[in-house]
C-alpha cells in the first residue's frame, strides 16, 4: 500500500511543484505606484579645465533656481561632467554644493566614475529639477483588481509623493526610538 501511495503522489507532487513555478506572480504595489511630475532643465558650464563656474554663470542658475521656488520635496538632479582629475571632480562637486546650499531641495549628483582617460576636461553638464505633484496608480485590470485598492490607499497617504521618485534617506523611515533612561524621543 505504501508503495502504491509514494507512485502516484510522488508524480503529482512533482507536477504540483512545477506548475507552481510556471504561474505568473501577482504584480506588486510598487509597479503600480508612479510620480506625477513636473521638470525644468537648464545647461550650464565650468570654467575649461577648472572647477570653477564663472560670475554670470552663477547668476544665471541663481535666477533659474530662484523663479522656481524650490521646496524641500523638490530635487535637484545634477550631472557633473567629467574632468581628467579626480581632485577636479571632487573640486566641482563642491562648488556646485555651495550653490546649491542656499535652497531647500534635495541634490542627487550624477557623475562618472570610471577610470578612463579624457584628452581634455568636459565642462558642460545638466541641472534637472522634478517637482512631484502627485502619485498615479496604474491598475491594469481595472480598479477591481486584487490589491488596486490597497494601491490607491497607499498612494493617498504617502506624506512626501517626492519620496515615489528618489526617496530621501535617513531616519524618516525607521520606527522611531525612545530613550530607555529618559522616555523621550531624540
Amino acid at each position: 500500500m505504501q508503495i502504491r501511495f509514494a507512485r502516484i503522489f510522488a508524480p503529482l507532487l512533482t507536477a504540483g511543484l512545477l506548475a507552481a513555478c510556471g504561474s505568473t506572480l501577482p504584480q506588486s504595489p510598487t509597479e503600480r505606484l508612479s510620480p506625477q511630475t513636473h521638470e525644468a532643465i537648464l545647461p550650464y558650464s565650468f570654467l575649461s579645465c577648472s572647477t570653477e563656474i564663472g560670475g554670470a554663470e552663477q547668476k544665471r542658475i541663481r535666477a533659474f533656481l530662484d523663479k522656481l521656488g524650490l521646496t524641500s520635496q523638490d530635487t535637484l538632479v545634477v550631472s557633473v561632467p567629467k574632468n581628467r582629475l579626480p581632485e577636479r571632480d571632487a573640486g566641482r562637486r563642491k562648488t556646485l554644493s555651495q550653490i546649491f546650499a542656499a535652497y531647500p531641495a534635495r541634490v542627487r549628483f550624477i557623475q562618472d566614475d570610471d577610470l578612463r582617460e579624457l584628452p581634455r576636461s568636459e565642462p558642460q553638464g545638466i541641472i534637472r529639477v522634478v517637482r512631484v505633484t502627485g502619485i498615479n496608480v496604474n491598475c491594469k485590470g481595472g480598479p477591481g483588481e486584487t490589491g488596486c485598492a490597497t494601491a490607491r490607499n497607499l498612494a493617498a497617504m504617502i506624506a512626501h509623493p517626492a519620496d515615489t521618485f528618489m526617496p530621501d534617506k535617513g531616519a524618516r523611515y525607521l520606527p522611531s526610538v525612545t530613550n530607555p533612561q529618559t522616555g523621550l524621543t531624540p
